[in-house]
């Protein structure tokens, strides 16, 4: 099994602390191929809204200005067979490094020119903050990737009401610990049987609005060249 990793920061701080204790479970399962993408290290540039990804290409994102950085990330993410996501919580929202990611790859979403890879995939979310903030990073990052259209989504959210993962009232800590225990479970054996999985129905009713949407395009229109390509209308 190869699980990717989106690290939303470049801080050794407290979401890092989850993920570590989520690969920890998951490696008690099986050896687990990790393959990870820190951000902004892997894509050190905002979208520049050329609409280059979306006007131009037989895929999305084929000819992004920021195609050597944008290329490998989704090979990373069409390869593997389970996404962690995980941002702290900056200001009340999810980090400017994660926003620019998901910026990038919009050209991906359902109504676009999605990759069907992304239709067999499970993902969990991961939020932490020293206050509030993070059921809106959680959100946010589950909304984009029910956009590409991932199959089942887990949210983990953590208010750690410290500057550090140590600080943490002992109580606090371990309910914290437990928590992303039993949220890696779910989330390695939805993974492993994710071909047998059903599709949800918040994906499949995005997929019929788009599909009609996208009929009613012209014949020019890229994306439905690239629906018709697929054989999905």
């Amino acid at each position: 099994m190869e699980i990717c990793i989106i690290h939303g920061s470049n801080r050794k701080g407290n979401t890092d602390k989850t993920i570590d204790l989520v690969k920890e479970q998951m490696d008690s399962f099986e050896e687990i191929v990790y393959s990870d993408i820190y951000l902004p290290r892997d894509l050190p540039h905002f979208c520049e809204g050329c609409f280059a990804c979306l006007a131009t290409g037989s895929y999305g994102g084929q000819n992004c200005p920021h195609k050597q950085y944008t290329h490998p990330i989704m090979e990373k993410l069409r390869r593997c067979d389970g996404i962690i996501a995980a941002s702290p919580c900056y200001a009340l929202a999810e980090t400017a490094q994660i926003k620019a990611l998901f910026d990038h790859f919009a050209c991906n979403y359902i109504c676009h020119r999605p990759y069907e890879e992304m239709y067999d995939k499970v993902a969990i979310v991961v939020s932490t903050a020293a206050g509030a903030g993070t059921g809106r990073v959680v959100s946010t990052i589950s909304r984009n990737l029910l956009f590409w259209g991932v199959k089942r989504i887990i949210k983990c959210r953590i208010n750690i009401w410290e500057v550090n993962w140590a600080d943490m009232a002992e109580k606090r800590r371990l309910k914290a610990e437990e928590l992303l225990r039993r949220k890696a479970v779910r989330f390695y054996k939805l993974t492993k049987n994710r071909h047998a999985l059903r599709s949800g129905l918040d994906r499949k009713a995005l997929r019929f609005i788009f599909k009609r949407l996208i009929k009613s395009y012209p014949d020019t229109n890229m994306d439905k060249i690239y629906w018709k390509s697929k054989g999905w209308i």
